[in-house]
């Protein structure tokens, strides 16, 4: 299984990195946009929505939203405001019994919608600044830093539950010691980089970004829970489905980009 697991690992890292480096942008777009609808697909899983004339509906609707955005007939500001909003009560929903009406597939699935359509073109978007391949790999290394750091704390000395009912493994310790790592890896290099007030802000424009990252991992984790499935698919050989891999970078997204925009980077 760990064998597997890295063989895999090793093949999507390759990927993502041919398309991300790649000087024609539309091998980047095309890999974020088939993450998101293979993604789109496992979503409707958790709506419990399988075959005929909804599922059309469904794709249809996706395909809709997602093609707006990127044709830019939304203003990235609103999209950006609407996400951060949307995350807000995702997160409420998580840690909580409130707001529990998300479970009702009439309202999971436009939610799906807007959070896979969302994050996949913020993520298309962040290419298209200056230096966007760096930015890239700065969202996503505060997110797996936090993922990574809060594996290895949480193992060796987790003992307070960060939320025992969606997901019994994750600890207080872990997010704390995610946190931590995520600040030992971006100090030095922001500090190095940037003036004393930018370095400080995208610190913590990063720090709000791993700290939601996690929230979107719990978060799927409670839907899955909620229809009995404990991956989102089997396409990942070791490693589960696309949501199981992409659910935070999706939570962390829009804040990520929220402080962009805030900064003056995205505009």
């Amino acid at each position: 299984m760990l064998k597997q697991r890295i063989i895999t690992a090793v093949i999507l890292v390759a990927m993502v990195m041919a398309a991300l480096f790649s000087p024609q942008p539309i091998f980047w777009r095309g890999l974020i946009s088939l993450v998101v609808i293979i993604g789109f697909y496992e979503w409707l899983k958790f709506c419990q929505i399988e075959k005929g004339l909804p599922k059309s509906l469904s794709y249809g609707a996706f395909f809709l939203c997602f093609y707006l955005m990127q044709m830019g007939f939304l203003s990235i500001n609103f999209v950006v405001l609407a996400a951060c909003v949307l995350w807000l009560a995702l997160l409420i929903f998580t840690v909580t019994d409130a707001l529990n009406l998300i479970h009702q597939t009439w309202l999971k699935l436009p939610i799906g919608i807007m959070v896979l359509s969302t994050g996949g073109w913020l993520v298309i978007e962040f290419k298209e600044l200056q230096n966007g391949a760096l930015w890239i790999l700065c969202f996503f290394l505060s997110v797996w830093a936090a993922d990574i750091g809060a594996y290895f704390v949480g193992k060796k000395f987790g003992k307070t539950k960060l939320s025992p009912k969606v997901s019994p493994g994750k600890t207080v310790e872990g997010l704390l010691g995610g946190l931590a790592l995520v600040l030992v890896i971006f100090t030095p290099i922001l500090f190095s980089n940037f003036s004393l007030k930018a370095a400080s802000l995208l610190l913590l424009t990063i720090l709000v970004t791993a700290l939601i990252s996690v929230g979107g991992d719990l978060f799927e984790s409670k839907l899955k829970r909620h229809v009995g499935l404990k991956d989102s698919s089997q396409i990942l050989p070791g490693h589960g489905g696309i949501l199981d891999r992409i659910d935070s970078l999706l939570s962390g997204a829009p804040i990520f980009a929220a402080g962009l925009l805030w900064l003056g980077y995205l505009v």
